[in-house]
């Protein structure tokens, strides 16, 4: 199956949540089966598909991660007004993420 998934600026969270519904249904995952993956419950997968900008952070890095998506951030850039406002920057935050899931050595 080829996914509908590409890079996206978010700018909202309902985007977000239209996002995360897509990439669940490609996942054939359920509501119900994405919330017990996540140890929430449905009503949680419903308010962060219908764009809840109260969602905790941790539970939506979380959600990413289970459906395979990632975060990133870059600064907005001064652009010219002949440049494409709408080309993100490269972003080390995945880089970042990576060295924070490591254990500390000990």
């Amino acid at each position: 199956m080829v996914s509908l998934m590409r890079d996206t600026d978010m700018r909202n969270p309902e985007q977000l949540g239209r996002a995360i519904r897509l990439k669940r249904k490609e996942k054939g995952l359920s509501q119900s089966a994405l919330a017990a993956q996540l140890g929430v419950g449905r009503k949680w997968v419903i308010g962060i598909e219908s764009g809840n900008s109260r969602a905790e952070l941790g539970l939506i890095l979380k959600t990413l991660d289970v459906l395979g998506l990632r975060a990133s951030l870059s600064e907005k850039s001064q652009t010219s007004p002949t440049k494409d406002r709408h080309q993100p920057e490269p972003s080390r935050l995945d880089e970042v993420f990576r060295r924070l899931q490591q254990p500390e050595p000990k």
